[in-house]
This record gives C-alpha cells, structure tokens and sequence, in this order.
C-alpha cells in the first residue's frame, strides 16, 4: 500500500508540474514515478511523511503565519535604537519521539526568524535565539502542533 501511495504521490506531483497530457508524457511520468517508488520501497521516512501530508498541510499556514510574525519582530528589534538583541543558547527536552517530528520541529524553529536549532541529541534540543523571549520552545505551541502532525502525545 504504502508503495502506491508513494508512486501516486509523484505522479501527482509530476503532473502538476509538467502540465503535459500527451501521451508520451503521461507515461513517461508514469514511469519515473513508478522507478522513484520502487527505489524507495525500503524507505519508511519518504512514506510516512506523505501519510502525514495531510497534517503537514494545516500545519504550514500556521508556521508561515509565525514566520512572518516573527520577522515582524526581528525587524522591530534590529530598528529599534538600542538595538535591544540579547542573545542566547537554550538546551530544553522535548517529548516528540520520532525521528520525523523532530526533524520537522527543529526545521520549524530555524524557518522561524530570530532562532535556530544548533544540535539534536535524542530528546535534547540545543536552539539559539536572539532574545530571551524567542527561547521559549520547549512544550511550545509549535511543539504541540508538530505533536499533533504526527499523532504524537502533545507536550505537557
């Protein structure tokens, strides 16, 4: 099942962005989507992130509306005249447990401006933030949210 998914999944993809009909195409499309499917038939990630698609599409408005929030704010700190940035390097613990998830909530922390995950080591995150108030991660919204993609107990 999770091959057919896989292989719809690129079809899909490689349809919307070809836009091509004709027939050589088509099948041509097919055929690399079927090859990509096959070459990743051992390969749980690529399959279980497209299981989550659905998740990952309520989540990403959400995440661009932080992001563009949090620019706002990087912006207003950098113009501001005393340039109030205090910068900081905060570990936390994070219940997400699967390798997907965090990888998904470290990528959401560095798109957001003003942070960035600098390390993962199993449940231990290290994230730089440009203020004190930007380090606040740990059983976040954002972290809850991710949680909630991939079916996990959100954070306490």
């Amino acid at each position: 099942m999770r091959l057919i998914v896989v292989f719809l999944a690129c079809f899909i993809l490689w349809l919307a962005l070809s836009g091509s009909t004709a027939l050589l195409h088509l099948t041509l499309g097919a055929a690399a989507a079927a090859l990509v499917a096959w070459m990743n038939r051992g390969d749980e990630l690529l399959s279980e992130w497209l299981w989550r698609l659905p998740g990952m599409l309520r989540y990403a408005p959400w995440l661009f509306t932080e992001i563009v929030k949090a620019n706002l704010q990087v912006a207003r700190l950098i113009l501001h005249p005393r340039l109030p940035i205090d910068p900081v390097i905060v570990t936390f613990d994070t219940a997400l447990t699967s390798p997907l998830a965090r990888t998904t909530f470290a990528n959401s922390i560095t798109l957001t401006p003003g942070t960035i995950t600098l390390d993962i080591d199993g449940p231990s995150f290290t994230v730089h933030a440009i203020t004190e108030a930007m380090s606040d991660l740990s059983g976040s919204e954002m972290e809850r949210r991710v949680a909630a993609v991939f079916g996990e107990p959100a954070a306490s």
